[in-house]
């Protein structure tokens, strides 16, 4: 048996391994919480940045998808305040931002407009164009190109440091948060929001994320000041080509896709006319084949004349000469034509009429030269007869028989009666270009007439070696003619028949009635008159060139024409060289 000694030496042994494994359990029980404290320390650390990440994840999806739909709302067809408007709805998703507005700054002119502007206070007064440069919270953004938070004190010390004095609108606000907006690589804006309630405070990730929106919206703006600018082009483009005094159109698919009013005007046709059918529906007829051909031929890519007349037919039926440049072009990315059309009508007709008044004036020249040549002849002629009569009589006359005395003064009288009937013929034509010639109809025995005439023709050219027949059948009792004017016609026409048929032969005289018309034929076996030389039969002092020698004016027919003309008649006339002539007469 143990000892009392023994017993108590193991008891206090025991105790000792008692306290011993106690500490260890303490220091169990301690190591274990403090490794549970760690563990919930750290997982509510993770689960801290768990939510941390997830809000940055919300944030960016947020911001990916504000500046998606800004880059959408500034291709859709809006208006430049309509994306404004959408842009500061979508702006409230990212910040506060209940109050917005936006200001665009021209440095040349040192304006500020105000497209958009939208606050609780202010409203919308403040919306306006053409804003002078002050120093408000805007300039101090304008100035610094940089990202300005402001809030009441801050305003103190700007204003207190001269840097902001002249503040637009209500200035009251809890805090305020403007950006610059680079437009075309240079500071063209801002965009701002501001709040007024109490513990509205922006912070610089606001300023960044509002940054981020500013350069968005700086692009879209870029975009639409450049179709406003293409916009304005095209509008100055439209009123130059709708004012301009040069007809305009396109053509595509052998149609009109385009006219300006000018064309309308040239073509004399509605612009729905010419819009809705073929492009050739008012041009002549007769030019449409050449017109359709260098249409298609440029089409595919020939070489055709860019520059070419053509003429139109109006909707009253006027008759119009145009003239058109063309070029191949690209219309809606397919082929089409651009034509400059002008009217040349006034141009045409000018030329036309300086060309006849020119043609005109050279006549006349022939005419004043073919008139001093016969003038000199037939006058020179009779004079020299006349003064070597005269000669005759004066230093001869005691010693000539009274015969050939009387012959003389007969050759002298015949040379005065020859000048006479040519200044007589001179005189009648000048009447008549003059239109002075009278006109006198009245009730006369034709038959009676017409034998009379042929009568004077035989009694001026008794030597003639031709025969005259005459045919007057079926001719009516009477009828309203100007005998002066008959007797002029066909006094010359018998006395040229007789006269140009220097070899004989037969001059007929025909007269006869014919659809409520008198027919007079006047025909001869004579030289006749070469073809080329008949449309000038009628013009003064002209004279056929196979005449010879034989005398004349070149009045006679002449005064014919005129005679017809005033009796409202028409003359026409068939001849060759050599055989014979006929002149046939209409009244």
């Amino acid at each position: 048996m143990l000892s009392d000694a023994d017993l108590h030496t193991q008891l206090k042994l025991l105790q000792q391994q008692h306290q011993a494994l106690q500490a260890d359990y303490r220091d169990l029980q301690a190591e274990k919480q403090k490794q549970e404290t760690s563990a919930d320390l750290w997982l509510k650390q993770r689960t801290r940045e768990l939510q941390a990440e997830a809000l940055e994840q919300k944030k960016a999806e947020t911001l990916q998808r504000v500046f998606y739909r800004i880059a959408e709302r500034a291709a859709a067809d809006l208006s430049f305040y309509d994306f404004l408007h959408s842009v500061h709805s979508l702006l409230g998703e990212l910040l506060y931002a209940k109050n917005c507005y936006v200001c665009l700054y021209d440095a040349q002119k040192n304006l500020k407009d105000f497209p958009y502007y939208v606050d609780e206070r202010d409203g919308d007064t403040l919306q306006r164009s053409n804003v002078p440069y002050r120093r408000g919270l805007t300039e101090f953004v304008l100035s610094t190109a940089r990202p300005q938070i402001i809030n009441a004190k801050r305003l103190q010390v700007l204003q207190a440091s001269g840097e902001v004095t002249e503040g637009s609108g209500d200035m009251s606000f809890s805090s305020w948060l403007g950006v610059p907006m680079h437009i075309r690589g240079v500071v063209g804006g801002i965009l701002a929001v501001q709040g007024y309630e109490p513990g509205i405070e922006y912070s610089a990730s606001d300023a960044d994320i509002l940054s981020f929106v500013a350069n968005h919206v700086s692009s879209a703006i870029e975009r639409y000041q450049a179709l406003d600018e293409l916009r304005k082009s095209e509008e100055r483009y439209r009123t130059v080509i709708e004012n301009v005094g040069v007809g305009v159109v396109v053509i595509q698919d052998s149609r009109m896709v385009f006219a300006n009013p000018s064309l309308v005007r040239i073509v004399g046709h509605p612009l729905d006319y010419l819009l809705s059918n073929p492009f050739t529906a008012a041009v002549h007829p007769e030019d449409v084949p050449a017109m359709l051909d260098r249409h298609q031929r440029r089409l595919r890519g020939e070489n055709v004349e860019s520059f070419y007349g053509f003429r139109v037919i109006t909707q009253q039926g006027e008759v119009r000469s145009l003239e058109l440049s063309a070029v191949k072009i690209e219309w809606s990315k397919r082929d089409a034509t651009l034509l400059f059309v002008v009217d040349a009508t006034a141009r045409l007709q000018a030329e036309q009429t300086q060309r006849l008044t020119l043609q005109k004036q050279s006549e006349l020249n022939d005419m004043k030269s073919r008139f001093i040549s016969v003038a000199s002849h037939e006058f020179r002629t009779p004079l020299a007869i006349i003064l070597s009569s005269a000669e005759l009589l004066k230093y001869y006359g005691d010693r000539l028989p009274e015969a050939e005395k009387s012959e003389v003064i007969g050759t002298i009288e015949n040379g005065v009666q020859r000048m006479t009937r040519m200044l007589d013929r001179v005189l009648l034509l000048g009447k008549a270009e003059a239109q002075m010639l009278e006109f006198q109809p009245r009730e006369l025995n034709l038959a009676a007439l017409c034998r009379s005439m042929v009568e004077d023709a035989r009694t001026q050219q008794p030597k003639a070696p031709c025969s005259m027949e005459t045919h007057f059948t079926d001719m009516p009792a009477a009828g309203l003619f100007d005998e002066k004017l008959l007797r002029h016609i066909f006094g010359n026409l018998l006395s040229n028949a007789i006269k140009y048929s220097p070899q004989g032969g037969t001059v007929s005289f025909r007269v006869f009635p014919q659809d409520q018309h008198m027919v007079f034929e006047v025909a001869d076996q004579g030289i006749g008159i070469p073809a080329e030389e008949i449309p000038h039969l009628f013009e003064p002092f002209h004279r056929a060139s196979n005449v010879g020698d034989i005398q004349g004016t070149g009045l006679g027919l002449a005064i014919v024409k005129n005679a017809v003309d005033l009796h409202k008649g028409s003359i026409q006339v068939s001849s060759s060289a050599q055989h014979g002539t006929c002149f046939s007469i209409r009244i």
